[in-house]
């Protein structure tokens, strides 16, 4: 499995088995090893999620068997890892092209400086409730995921980062470690906190971060550049020293 995608599905791995059993039980969560370093995920409770219904790393026709098993009747996307051509046997069982995801790397250089008036933190264990809340406002998510993104602070190879606005949560990020790798994501800013760099200034910490730790590779990824769709996030990623890698395909399956 190419690196840049072993950093992303070993976070979302780690991720989704740190949910807490009641929290699975509300919402529907579920995930499964395809082998191969291939994962796919669910969330029942949101199926028009993209990254939380989701197949990556998917090689094989086989695991695209076991796909179509585990996720039944549920809207999902299937993304092919690189390099590897499934185009037919998808579109063979019904899935269309969806939004393509552009990923990003970089070396831990350090990066340039991001300007904001908020205060940008790494928070534990203690501080959890304020990264899940967030993050929870900042995508507009059930209030039923705060319970399992305030365990993501303090678990190894988590290092999670809240700016404040004052004592109130404007905005959070996740950065995961994964030997030399690391995957910078949940980056979300609560609506009225935006558009006074919130995400330039966690990707700053968390590349600072990343590199105290010896990370040799970073990645992370954002929707395809397209003229009907927002693109803040990825012009925030390119001045934070990332470089575009590849289009990474998601075809997806409407339930």
């Amino acid at each position: 499995m190419d690196a840049r995608e072993t950093a992303e599905i070993e976070a979302l791995r780690a991720n989704f088995a740190a949910v807490p059993g009641e929290v699975a039980a509300a919402l529907g969560v579920a995930s499964l090893d395809l082998g191969g370093g291939a994962l796919a995920v669910r969330v029942s409770a949101v199926p028009a999620h993209p990254f939380l219904n989701h197949a990556v790393g998917i090689s094989t026709v086989e695991q695209l068997e076991a796909i179509a098993r585990f996720y039944g009747d549920d809207r999902h996307a299937v993304s092919p890892a690189p390099g590897v051509d499934l185009d037919a046997p998808l579109l063979a069982r019904g899935y269309e092209p969806g939004h393509a995801w552009m990923k990003f790397s970089r070396g831990a250089t350090p990066p340039a400086p991001a300007s904001t008036d908020l205060v940008v933190a790494e928070v534990d264990g203690s501080r959890g409730a304020d990264f899940a809340r967030a993050a929870v406002e900042g995508f507009g998510e059930p209030d039923a995921f705060a319970g399992w993104l305030a365990r993501l602070p303090g678990l190894a190879d988590w290092h999670c980062f809240v700016a404040y606005d004052g004592g109130e949560p404007a905005a959070a990020g996740a950065l995961f470690v994964h030997g030399n790798l690391a995957w910078l994501g949940i980056g979300a800013t609560v609506p009225r906190f935006r558009r006074r760099g919130a995400q330039s200034a966690l990707l700053a910490a968390r590349i600072r971060r990343a590199s105290e730790l010896r990370c040799t590779l970073l990645v992370t990824e954002t929707g395809e550049l397209v003229d009907d769709r927002p693109s803040g996030s990825y012009r925030n990623i390119l001045r934070a020293g990332f470089e575009p890698q590849y289009l990474r395909p998601n075809y997806v399956l409407e339930g």
